[in-house]
């Protein structure tokens, strides 16, 4: 048994390229969230990339999970700047009416089907992305989805659709 769960540890590890990358991507994140390249700026920086790789990076070894990303379901982030722009339209026109006594602002619990699984790792790769992406958009915030009984539990204050971006990762109208 404990050979095992050795191996299984050793599939695991993450290899000194993909936390080069990640370290090089949050490097760049941190750059674009400061604005700048000033000295103190990058000192603090590289303290705080150092320290969220190495995070990432025990949380990747012992995580149980095994995800399987594929394209078709990565690229759909391509939608994800526009529904921002339409979500925070939606929600300063309801901060308006809500603001000038024309409608109170609302508050949703829904429900939505959503094709899950515990085994494909596909599937459960999509539930992940599908929770990231749709709750990106302000209006739109997935509290779970609950692969047993198929179903995402979401929360709007402003009553919409499923969007496009997250039926094509599994969300059923």
């Amino acid at each position: 048994m404990a050979r095992a769960s050795h191996a299984s540890s050793k599939n695991r590890s993450s290899s000194l390229g993909v936390s080069a990358l990640v370290a090089a991507c949050l490097a760049l994140g941190w750059v674009w969230l400061v604005a700048g390249t000033h000295l103190h700026e990058m000192m603090v920086g590289a303290g705080v990339v150092v320290l969220a790789t190495l995070y990432l990076k025990g949380v990747h070894e012992s995580s149980q999970n095994i995800l399987r990303l594929e394209s078709k379901d990565v690229v759909q982030c391509w939608r994800i700047p526009w529904y921002m722009a339409s979500k925070i339209w939606e929600i300063t026109v309801v901060l308006f009416k809500d603001l000038t006594y024309l409608s109170r602002a609302g508050s949703y619990y829904r429900v939505s089907g959503f094709k899950s699984s515990k085994r494909d790792r596909a599937t459960v790769a999509r539930t992940v992305l599908a929770t990231v992406y749709t709750t990106a958009a302000p209006n739109f915030i997935v509290i779970g989805i609950d692969p047993e009984s198929s179903r995402m539990l979401f929360h709007q204050i402003e009553r919409s659709s499923v969007s496009k971006m997250t039926r094509a990762l599994g969300a059923q109208p």
